[in-house]
């Protein structure tokens, strides 16, 4: 305990903490941590009684690859390293269905994993459906969480929740995965999740603005009951929200966390001494990350292909973010790089969220050819798909787009990138879209005119 007596915490409001360190920090090294330091801090975290002690690649179970890093360590090896180093804390994994599978969910179960973590973009939480309902089959502790949560309302953060208590999951919540959030963003939200679910509800903040700790503790102020912190805020970008100032901070304000202060800082210090080579800072980029609502995972890749290509690491934060780019599309880094590249190189803009114009004849026909795509080979409703509807309302999430832009391409021999349609705004953009790639004759070929 942390400044108070024996038997005084009965009286005050647990919050559970969640440690990520071993698994968000992986992203601060290039997902480089032997075992030797994933031994030595699970040990530690273990003896200062921390709840929860999560563990993986950065991007969670599966994700080790050429496009999100390749981990030292594989998953099994990771796993069973951890497990062994914690005889009273309880290990935790987190997944990305796309990048994980029910394969790994297996693999991490029979590693005695406790409580597991399915993360997905934050208006697409169907896509955990089943691997949460997997998990409750096989009676494990189960969380639904929401990725780049800055990203939709309050109202539909809460509704997707709902989504995922349905699925099965015993815990939901939300990840600030560029620290974009202040209080205020935090405490709206939270505070609508917890109105509509009953399950516990958790906060995962990032530190690109400073705000970290605040939005922690807004977030348990709100509801919350299921924090994330790091040690030395070891992780993406400019950081998570530091364990050991968050611990000492939420005791001081009368919560209970059961976590001892100087096991807790004595965690800390093996984190700062043996995981990293310096605590995050909140650098320039990592402030341009945060304004511009991009994944804080992304920065080593940004900075990587920013040095490559001779451009403005800060650009490419802004146009990620322009294009409201999600965990996953790491490739979209190089593409806005040439793009800028380009635009440095030839004095005029380059081909980067330029107008799309159309003739009001043209682009009638554009839509109605892509009506016909999105009712009859992607099932949308044919009442739902009217010029107006947004992406949303249609059902348009990021791997129809992929379907649909691979489909454009056989269908049109014309070439969309899925983040292109990602970036329109309602169905009508997407024909203006596609009417710009495609010479009039074939406008009218495809719609079956001579």
């Amino acid at each position: 305990m942390i400044g108070t007596a024996d038997g005084e915490s009965g009286a005050r409001k647990p919050v559970l903490v969640h440690d990520p360190t071993l698994r968000d920090g992986h992203h601060a090294v290039r997902h480089n941590l032997g075992p030797d330091q994933l031994r030595g801090y699970a040990a530690a975290a273990d003896a200062a009684g921390i709840p929860v002690v999560e563990v993986g690649h950065g991007n969670g179970l599966g994700a080790s690859s050429l496009q999100a890093g390749q981990a030292r360590l594989d998953d099994d090896e990771m796993l069973s390293v951890v497990r062994e180093a914690l005889p009273n804390s309880r290990m935790g994994v987190f997944m990305i269905p796309g990048w994980g599978t029910v394969q790994d969910l297996k693999k991490a179960i029979a590693h005695g994993v406790d409580v597991v973590r399915i993360g997905t973009h934050c208006t697409e939480g169907d896509l955990a459906e089943r691997h949460l309902g997997f998990l409750r089959d096989a009676g494990v502790e189960a969380h639904g969480v929401l990725l780049m949560s800055h990203m939709a309302s309050p109202q539909r953060l809460a509704e997707e929740c709902a989504r995922l208590v349905e699925y099965g999951a015993s815990g939901v919540g939300i990840l600030d995965s560029s620290g974009h959030f202040l209080p205020a963003d935090v405490a709206e939200r939270i505070g609508a999740i917890c109105h509509t679910v009953d399950v516990p509800v958790m906060f995962h903040g990032h530190n690109n603005l400073g705000m970290a700790v605040a939005n922690s503790v807004a977030a348990v102020e709100a509801g919350a009951g299921i924090v994330d912190a790091c040690a030395r805020g070891f992780g993406a970008g400019a950081g998570n929200t530091q364990l050991e100032v968050l611990v000492p901070v939420l005791e001081r304000m009368g919560f209970a966390t059961g976590i001892d202060l100087y096991g807790l800082l004595d965690a800390a210090d093996i984190a700062g001494r043996e995981l990293m080579p310096a605590p995050p800072t909140i650098d320039s980029v990592g402030v341009v990350s945060g304004l511009s609502g991009v994944f804080s995972g992304f920065k080593n890749r940004v900075l990587d292909i920013s040095r490559r290509e001779g451009i403005d690491p800060r650009d490419v934060f802004f146009e990620l973010g322009e294009r409201q780019a999600v965990a996953g599309q790491e490739d979209l880094i190089v593409d806005v790089a040439l793009a800028l590249r380009e635009e440095a190189h030839s004095g005029r803009p380059g081909n980067r969220a330029l107008p799309i114009r159309c003739d009001s004849e043209r682009g009638t026909a554009m839509y109605e050819v892509l009506k016909g795509i999105l009712v009859d080979d992607l099932q949308m409703r044919e009442e739902d798909v009217v010029p107006t509807a947004g992406r949303e309302e249609v059902g348009l999430d990021s791997l129809t787009a992929v379907e649909l832009a691979a489909l454009l391409h056989n269908r049109l021999g014309i070439e969309i990138h899925d983040y292109e349609l990602m970036d329109a705004a309602t169905v009508a953009d997407v024909a203006r879209l596609v009417e710009e790639r495609l010479p009039r004759a074939e406008v009218e070929a495809a719609k079956g005119h001579p």
